[in-house]
């Protein structure tokens, strides 16, 4: 067989060993031109819940990405950055020359900085965000209609009445549903629908999935508030091991709920384990001197490299 072939790597994300987190697949396209109808039918094949391109750095010395689900592309998602800046360090780091620990990517949503602690084998990444939170809560009776394991449940103790709806950015939109009290509700939950939510104007379409949490502790280390969590992500009849975007749109809440205890925030998140895909992500929220409105959002994981090869573009 012959054709024309571009070189690509997989990881698992959020993760720092093979195996576990969330699967990521990068094609580095190199010279080849890649339609739209192309880049869609690639991640189809490799059918991750994302694919990247990695296009050569431009004039401004910016590598530059694009994200496809098997049925879309994105603008931006979390775990594909976090991906792509493990791979693109390691290559820093095997040029003898370079010591960067600092580069830019140019994605849909705009520039996004990312960073790497040799050290930790962390990759972080500045998060593009339009916080807003919904005047509408998703009270049960939109909730259960998801999720037949609290449809089925005998009571719902323990369990708010209505949860808080967040928008990372437009397009992407997730209900909060506060687990704490009921690990066996957490522990059951299977793979359902998508929410129908009730958003404000100007923020549909949008995609929906429910983040069920459960809060394990929380304390100050220095300006910093810590929150340590379980959580689930479940949406379109599927459960996602790693969920970035989620836990950016959980920690906003969080930090603006709390913002009496102050203007720093970190979660430590972990997700995955009742699939066999134990993840462990770290959101950071920063607010503003008014402590009313969400100025940065760092998201970072390590990642795990897990094959390489060719596959044929023509």
């Amino acid at each position: 067989m012959s054709g024309d072939q571009a070189s690509y790597v997989t990881l698992d994300v959020f993760a720092s060993e093979r195996f576990k987190g969330n699967p990521l697949a990068i094609v580095k396209t190199g010279d080849h031109k890649l339609s739209q109808q192309q880049k869609q039918q690639i991640a189809k094949e490799f059918n991750f819940s994302e694919t990247v391109f990695l296009h050569p750095s431009d004039h401004d010395g910016r590598p530059r990405v694009d994200i496809f689900t098997p049925v879309n592309e994105m603008e931006f998602a979390g775990h594909p950055i976090i991906g792509t800046g493990h791979l693109l360090f390691r290559e820093l780091l095997a040029n003898d020359a370079s010591e960067s620990t600092n580069l830019t990517i140019t994605t849909k949503a705009g520039p996004v900085a990312i960073s790497h602690d040799p050290t930790s084998q962390v990759v972080s990444a500045g998060v593009p965000h339009n916080i807003h939170i919904h005047q509408q809560e998703a009270t049960l009776s939109r909730i259960l209609p998801a999720q037949a394991t609290l449809t089925a449940a005998a009571d719902l103790h323990g369990v708010r009445d209505a949860s808080p709806v967040v928008s990372m950015v437009k397009g992407v939109t997730y209900a909060l549903v506060d687990l704490t009290e009921r690990t066996d509700l957490f522990s059951g939950l299977v793979p359902g629908p998508s929410p129908e939510l009730e958003l404000d104007d100007g923020w549909t379409p949008s995609f929906t999935g429910v983040m069920y949490y459960q809060l394990l502790e929380t304390r100050s280390e220095g300006d910093i508030t810590v929150w340590e969590l379980r959580v689930r992500m479940i949406a379109i009849n599927l459960e996602d091991p790693a969920c970035g975007s989620g836990g950016c749109s959980l920690g906003a809440y969080i930090a603006l709920a709390n913002s009496q205890k102050g203007r720093k925030h970190r979660l430590y998140i972990s997700q995955g384990s009742e699939m066999g895909r134990q993840s462990h992500i770290i959101v950071e929220v920063t607010l503003n001197e008014e402590k009313d409105a969400v100025q940065r959002i760092d998201l970072a994981g390590q990642a795990a490299f897990v094959s390489e090869g060719k596959i044929y573009v023509d």
